[in-house]
């Protein structure tokens, strides 16, 4: 073969290979459209109201569907690659790029499903109180929300008892269970882990969104759980007292019905108590600013479960603005910790999701303050 006949032969080749290219760079433009498009219905059919339905189907698309499409975009492209010896490198390279997004996707799958949701994180805070002259260290837990109780659930029993707490309140959402489990099986068992870790000022708690059969349960039935639903209890520490006040699930959702409530304990309670209050929802929070409350907790929220870098939660299910959906802070008068949950919402059988979001609870640490010569 001659120099020039080798030379057409080469340019023939790169010319096949930059097409491959092209063709690779609008098929993958036209996945992206039609990704996009899928999205935007799902947000119109009610995603982010959030609808779980349509949450767990943008979840098999997204996570399951689309990794699908690139690898069989990646195996036609080498099953291509046979045959087009003279592309052969490029469609290679397409089919490598092609199966690298796929398989990532896979990955991000597994790690959004079975990993960050059981990355439990304990949150500490230190909260000075000249109300009370003995520290106490409460665990705040919310959303356990169970879809069976199993290693995960009894892993963060283990995490409490080596926290060792003095009080225990819990804001709600124990199970959510997805079948065969039912919450005949699984609430015994969750509720020989809430004795075993049972703290010496005792378990308070108050109902969820997901556990109405507990409403059939007698008080004595539940022990040493507490439930406090539009209810108080005070509590001596010391020369101190803590004053818990529950709010019904109802109240917690609506400021209004929340304050009828607030005012009549706090005209009950003693000024110098340490006075807490606690719902399922934050949303009761934008009422209290200027209540004499010291400490607000709340959970409900999940935190979002999924925080986009540079934008937050895609849903937090609450009218707090959404950098109240999780952590610490003063929201006027009162301090407000809003826990993202222990769990993971499994609505309609939802997997667990979590992303950038890993489940939580936070230890409090009240200590009398320090005086000041």
């Amino acid at each position: 073969m001659t120099d020039l006949e080798l030379g057409m032969t080469d340019l023939a080749s790169r010319s096949r290979g930059g097409h491959i290219w092209k063709w690779a760079a609008l098929l993958g433009l036209g996945i992206v459209l039609y990704v996009a498009w899928r999205n935007y219905l799902y947000i119109q059919e009610g995603m982010l109201a959030p609808n779980f339905t349509i949450i767990h189907q943008a979840y098999d698309f997204n996570l399951f569907e689309l990794p699908v499409i690139l690898l069989v975009v990646a195996a036609l492209c080498l099953g291509l690659a046979v045959t087009w010896t003279s592309s052969r490198r490029s469609l290679i390279w397409v089919a490598g790029l092609y199966a690298f997004l796929g398989l990532d996707l896979f990955a991000l799958r597994y790690y959004v499903t079975y990993v960050e949701p059981e990355r439990l994180v304990v949150r500490h805070v230190r909260l000075e109180t000249p109300k009370l002259d003995q520290s106490v260290r409460i665990l705040h837990i919310a959303d356990i929300q169970a879809g069976s109780i199993g290693e995960y659930q009894e892993a963060i029993f283990d995490q409490i008892e080596s926290l060792q707490p003095d009080l225990i309140i819990n804001t709600g959402d124990f199970l959510q269970v997805v079948p065969p489990a039912t919450f005949e099986s699984e609430w015994p068992k969750l509720h020989a882990l809430i004795k075993r870790v049972n703290p010496r000022l005792g378990t308070y708690a108050v109902f969820g969104d997901t556990e109405r059969e507990l409403y059939r349960y007698q008080p004595e039935a539940l022990k040493p759980l507490v439930m406090l639903s539009s209810r108080e209890q005070r509590i001596g520490v010391g020369s101190g007292v803590i004053n818990l006040h529950g709010l019904s699930l109802y109240q917690s959702k609506s400021g209004e019905w929340a304050m009828r409530s607030v005012e009549q304990w706090l005209e009950k309670s003693d000024p110098n108590d340490f006075r807490i209050l606690f719902g399922h929802a934050p949303d009761y929070a934008l009422s209290v600013a200027e209540a004499p409350i010291d400490l607000c907790l709340a959970g409900h929220t999940h935190g979002g479960q999924v925080k986009l870098p540079f934008y937050g939660p895609l849903v937090i299910d609450s009218e707090v603005p959404k950098e109240w959906a999780q952590g610490f802070r003063r929201v006027g008068i009162p301090y407000l910790n809003v826990s993202a949950g222990a769990g993971s919402n499994r609505q309609h059988s939802l997997p667990p999701i979590r992303f950038n979001c890993p489940t939580e609870m936070t230890l409090i640490e009240l200590v009398p303050m320090r005086s000041i010569r």
